[in-house]
């Protein structure tokens, strides 16, 4: 990329406000420890907190649409020749090397991705990282394509070959560190772009949050105007560049509100139906909330999350589950929010539980492509790849194991299921307990139900009207035995 040196004109921004409450936050396995935060709430909910007003109900996303996540380095090989370094390993079960996959993978992948019911991918960073920095968060370059993934030629080949497939593209975009060795570091113009205050070490304390190290990676000054200029320019010139569609905006709560309302403002005046999914690991509603004012159109939701995780486990909780359903009611558009199961920093659900892992996992993708929001569907759950924490959650992806899989097969169906559904976007609870949960949605004419039996017993439940059985075709009605580890779904005739 070619260096830009054009300044933005300077803008007056408001104080920092901290907002919700009792936070806990499951921090990020590369780069974050587990640990609980307590936010203090001063918001004002009648004025707004930011100098900018972005509109978050313009961008080129709804809930039709379904993310698939892909960690570059670990799906498909396209090109061996970007193979020969030093951090490559032929060995797949090294995995803290860099293992072979790379853009001209995934354009070979793209029927693939198609299959999934993905509208959207979303590729973890594409710049240029330190030595084994496979999962694309230790910069080294932020104005060049990693060449272990290929070149910037591919990139916008890539997105050109997606967009004709009708598929969007997310990039992985990071503002709030830089890689351990970065060049920066020694430029002494340039001592003041970062905090130089040591590591994270106490995430109950805001301050640490904002301005120290997140695992020892050199927390850049987003406060300094040169280091706002120099990535409100850089992040244009990608999206110029490439063509892509949405940025999914990493460890967002540890940089500050401010930079992110303006960073956005910057974006959607360029580009208003431009998409920014913002990275907020915090499982409080309210929280996760907030950030709609700043200017993101969409949240990972890990308070939906949380009630998934503790929900599709042995021995999981039902009601937890219901609690994230009606904690979505906080969320002004529920329906842009992005619902996973599992991702590349925490353990693949299937690999959550010593027992019955496939039977919670059908049941956890029953739920997510149900559900009206934006479904994020990591690479390998469709085939229930396993993994526990970081590397295991981080295995290559296995293109055969699609034939003859029966997690494979009900995630089609499911897919087929999505395009029949996607208009039933209004949500009630019609029965739960800690055992098993029953969930109606309706399209404003007909109703589909959908319920969960989570316990290792089987369980009786009373269906009021007809419905058809979507998997058995049965006519359903009345008292029903929802089987142990059972999903039902059910549409009204």
């Amino acid at each position: 990329m070619k260096k830009l040196f054009l300044l933005l004109t300077s803008l007056t921004l408001l104080t920092s406000c901290g907002m919700g409450n009792n936070v806990t936050i499951n921090n990020q396995t590369n780069t974050q420890p587990n640990n609980e935060s307590t936010i203090t709430d001063t918001s004002d909910e009648t004025k707004s907190l930011y100098e900018y007003d972005v509109a978050v109900d313009r961008s080129n996303f709804s809930n039709d649409d379904l993310i698939y996540f892909i960690m570059i380095d670990r799906f498909s090989d396209g090109d061996t020749s970007n193979n020969n370094f030093e951090d490559y390993s032929d060995d797949k079960s090294e995995l803290k090397s860099y293992l072979g996959g790379d853009l001209r993978g995934v354009i070979n992948q793209l029927d693939y991705i198609k299959a999934q019911g993905a509208t959207a991918i979303w590729l973890t960073p594409v710049v240029k990282n330190e030595p084994y920095g496979y999962h694309g968060y230790w910069t080294s370059d932020f104005e060049s394509v990693d060449p272990h993934f290929g070149d910037l030629d591919t990139l916008k080949e890539l997105v050109e070959t997606a967009h004709e497939k009708d598929i969007k593209v997310i990039l992985d975009y990071i503002v709030n560190h830089t890689g351990y060795q970065h060049e920066w570091l020694n430029d002494p113009d340039k001592q003041d772009w970062f905090h130089n205050n040591g590591t994270i070490t106490d995430f109950k304390n805001d301050d640490q949050v904002l301005n120290y190290n997140l695992a020892g990676l050199p927390d850049l000054n987003t406060e300094n105007p040169e280091v706002k200029d120099y990535f409100y320019n850089n992040v244009l010139w990608w999206i110029k560049e490439t063509g892509v569609d949405g940025l999914r905006l990493d460890t967002v709560r540890h940089v500050p509100n401010e930079f992110w309302n303006e960073f956005a403002y910057i974006i959607k005046q360029e580009y208003p139906d431009f998409f920014l999914l913002g990275e907020v690991f915090v499982s409080s509603p309210s929280f996760l909330a907030s950030y709609n004012e700043v200017g993101f159109d969409s949240i990972t939701n890990y308070s939906m999350y949380d009630g998934i995780l503790e929900t599709f486990r042995i021995y999981g909780d039902a009601n937890k589950l219901k609690i994230a359903i009606n904690n979505d009611s906080k969320f002004s558009n529920r329906e842009l929010n992005g619902i996973f199961l599992d991702n590349h920093d925490v353990s693949r659900l299937i690999s959550r539980t010593s027992k019955h892992g496939k039977a919670y996992l059908k049941q956890g993708l029953t739920f997510l492509m149900t559900y009206p929001s934006i479904p994020i569907i990591y690479y390998g759950t469709e085939i229930g790849l396993e993994g526990k924490h970081d590397p295991e959650n981080r295995q290559m992806m296995n293109f055969e194991a699609a034939a003859h899989n029966d997690i494979y097969d009900h995630y089609q169906m499911l897919v087929t299921l999505r395009e029949e559904i996607k208009d039933y976007d209004s949500v009630e609870i019609l029965e739960a307990t800690s055992d098993y949960i029953v969930i109606n949605y309706t399209d404003g004419d007909k109703n589909m139900i959908v319920a969960f039996n989570v316990s290792l017993f089987d369980k009786t439940i009373v269906i009021v009207g007809s419905y058809i059985d979507y998997i058995t075709q049965e006519m359903i009605s009345g008292e029903v035995v929802l089987k142990s580890l059972e999903s039902l779904i059910l549409l009204e005739e």
